[in-house]
């Protein structure tokens, strides 16, 4: 049988597939390169107790859910190598905690997924945006001052989408910053003295 059909079922959620459990509170979410397809579920920031999320290289697309934002405890959010657009929430600059946020390769990839049907999905054209009706990865100003709030941030890899905007100076509050991946992306040249 497959390893998904434990998933959306009666069975306890702590014994579905790379879901990780903490006294019976869901606490990770571990779901790389599984071709699912679809928008992120909104339901998933009723999940409170999640400190991990990985759904890198799937064919997500839409947008980032601001319900994500309720998932105060979250140190991983691992969003790579989708189809997502749109802009940042509000809500995940209030992550606190948040110590690793990767967005890379929102568009650009040939991400093609077969569905159950025998359909095939390309993100790259399917939920595309305005310009040409491709999707042209996540956008917005995302290095803007809001970005200081994330004050536990140690990576933040966002090359390859369409943020833009100028860097602001209050990224130097971001003291345990060590990696920040933004290549390829419209941001403005002026870089913070401080």
């Amino acid at each position: 049988g497959s390893t998904y059909t434990s998933w959306l079922s009666s069975i306890d959620e702590c014994l579905w597939y790379n879901v990780s459990c903490s006294e019976g509170e869901v606490v990770g979410l571990d779901l790389n390169d599984y071709s699912l397809i679809g928008n992120i579920p909104a339901e998933i920031g009723g999940l409170v107790s999640l400190d991990f999320i990985s759904l890198q290289g799937n064919c997500l697309y839409g947008t980032i859910p601001p319900e994500l934002g309720n998932l105060t405890v979250l140190r991983f959010l691992g969003l790579a190598q989708n189809a997502l657009s749109g802009f940042i929430p509000d809500s995940l600059f209030s992550l606190e905690l948040l110590e690793y946020l990767d967005l890379p390769f929102q568009f650009g990839n040939d991400w093609i997924c077969l569905r159950s049907d025998g359909g095939i999905v390309d993100v790259q054209y399917s939920q595309g945006d305005v310009l040409n009706g491709v999707n042209m990865g996540l956008r917005g100003m995302i290095l803007g001052d809001k970005v200081a709030a994330m004050k536990n941030l140690r990576t933040l890899s966002i090359s390859y989408n369409e943020f833009s905007g100028s860097i602001s100076p209050q990224i130097s509050n971001l003291v345990q910053l060590e990696n920040l991946y933004a290549r390829l992306n419209s941001f403005e040249l002026s870089i913070p003295d401080e």
